[in-house]
């Protein structure tokens, strides 16, 4: 059974500006919410700093926000979720790079394709080592 990703319009909105505000750059940041069967509730956005030292190409999350956005998720009932990433004049589909660096198969992988002019797309992913990207089913909810 495909999982289907619930995001609410507020945080799609927040997502797109921390992507935006990183062109040309990769911009990231983590997704905290829950996890019930098939579906995952975001509930937050978290902003990272890309630490990759190919920006334009790739992204990296400080793992001391991490830590630290893991720490604060689990007193409140919640956990990280996924991470959301920009690809800057690309589409929104997993890289070669992101395949790569694909360790965790249980986090969704928020990608939004970025033009100048705007978004070029938003779309959410699973990926597993050795495994082809699994689509999951995106919906924005108010």
């Amino acid at each position: 059974m495909t999982a289907t990703v619930h995001l609410p319009i507020d945080l799609a909105g927040r997502i797109f500006q921390v992507l935006g505000a990183a062109l040309p750059n990769e911009g990231c940041g983590l997704l905290i919410g829950t996890r019930d069967g098939a579906r995952v509730t975001i509930a937050d956005v978290i902003e990272s700093p890309n630490l990759s030292v190919n920006a334009p190409k790739a992204f990296e999350i400080d793992p001391g926000l991490r830590l630290r956005t893991q720490r604060a998720a689990r007193a409140e009932g919640l956990e990280i979720v996924g991470h959301f990433h920009s690809h800057p004049f690309g589409q929104p589909v997993p890289s070669d790079c992101d395949r790569a660096e694909a360790h965790e198969p249980d986090l969704v992988w928020l990608i939004m394709g970025l033009r100048w002019g705007g978004p070029e797309g938003l779309a959410a992913w699973r990926l597993a080592p050795e495994s082809a990207p699994e689509r999951l089913d995106l919906e924005i909810v108010d």
